[in-house]
Parts: structure tokens; C-alpha cells; sequence
């Protein structure tokens, strides 16, 4: 499958664009907390990816800390967008992109996608981070640094609030 096809799963596309990255299969999770558990890694290692809608059809993907929270103004004002018209980006959506809700990463086949990475990410440099595959059942680990250069044009801000690692042991009930 080539990268042109928008049903390449984010794996394919990494391949393709030569990264470096190591795909770890587990049982098919949601939470955030089992997928930590299977992997046997803390949460502040996670990047989860929420996926979006704009106003005029534009895929928007939010890439943040795991246990981080989106600030949505801030992702708007990056993305160039209006906060009122993002939209969840649904299911259909995403299995264009070969992903599934629970598995999103913000590597995709779709160039025409804007991708904001938070900047804590972007600070994270050689360290391992794991993220979505585009599948409930297995997850990307990579370093920071070639997650984000897989995502050409990609833009970086300070679109999330993070709490204190201590005071989210897990995040129960947080989707990557």
C-alpha cells in the first residue's frame, strides 16, 4: 500500500517515510490505564491523539501527553480554526485513514490533515513515547523527535494542560 492511499495505516506510513518505530500488539483497549498496564509503562510516556473535525472539512489531529488535558481554544487558534465548529471526527472518518476510535495516531496518510503537536512533546527530543497505531490492539512506540518529523508541516503549541504524573495514576476512564 503506498503512502498516496488514505487507507494506509499509520505504521505503513512510517514505513514508508523511514522512521524508526517498534509496533507493540496487546488486547483490544480503549482506557488509557490498560493500555499502561499491558505495556508495563507509565502514562507520562503516552501521546494520545484526538481527532477532529473544522468548519470547512479539514481532518485536525491534537497530539498531547496522555494524561494531559486538550485546551480546545488554544488547538483552535493554532489550527486556524473556529473552537465552535470542531467536531469529533467520526468513526467513517477514520477508517478512511486506516484508524479506529482508540487507536488514533497522528501520523496519517491524509497530507491535506493539520496535525498540532503540544509542545511538551516536541521538548521530549530522543525519548520513547508511545502512541496510537491506528488500532485498539497494538500501539507505536517511537521516539518523540521521529514522531514528530513523520509529520511533515506539522505545526507545535501549547495546546494542553498537564497535571502533575502523581495525580494521575493511570487516568481511568481517558481514551488515547
Amino acid at each position: 500500500m503506498t503512502e498516496d492511499a488514505s487507507t494506509a495505516a499509520p505504521a505503513e506510513v512510517l514505513e514508508a517515510r523511514g522512521a524508526v518505530f517498534k509496533l507493540h500488539e496487546h488486547p483490544d483497549r480503549t482506557e488509557l490505564g490498560e493500555v499502561c498496564a499491558a505495556l508495563g509503562i507509565g502514562v507520562e510516556r503516552t501521546v494520545k491523539t484526538l481527532a477532529f473535525v473544522t468548519g470547512d472539512d479539514r481532518l485536525l489531529l491534537a497530539a498531547v501527553p496522555g494524561h494531559a488535558r486538550l485546551r480546545y481554544g488554544a488547538l483552535a487558534r493554532a489550527a486556524g480554526a473556529r473552537r465552535a465548529e470542531l467536531r469529533p471526527a467520526g468513526a467513517g472518518r477514520l477508517a478512511a485513514l486506516g484508524m479506529e476510535p482508540g487507536g488514533v495516531c497522528p501520523v496519517s496518510a491524509d497530507s491535506s490533515a493539520t496535525v498540532v503537536y503540544d509542545g511538551t512533546i516536541a521538548t521530549a527530543g530522543h525519548a520513547q513515547v508511545f502512541c496510537g497505531s491506528g488500532h485498539r490492539d497494538s500501539t507505536i512506540e517511537i521516539a518523540a523527535a521521529d514522531l514528530l518529523a513523520a509529520v511533515p508541516g506539522a505545526r507545535t503549541a501549547d495546546i494542553a494542560d498537564i497535571p502533575d504524573v502523581r495525580d494521575s495514576p493511570g487516568t481511568p476512564g481517558q481514551q488515547r
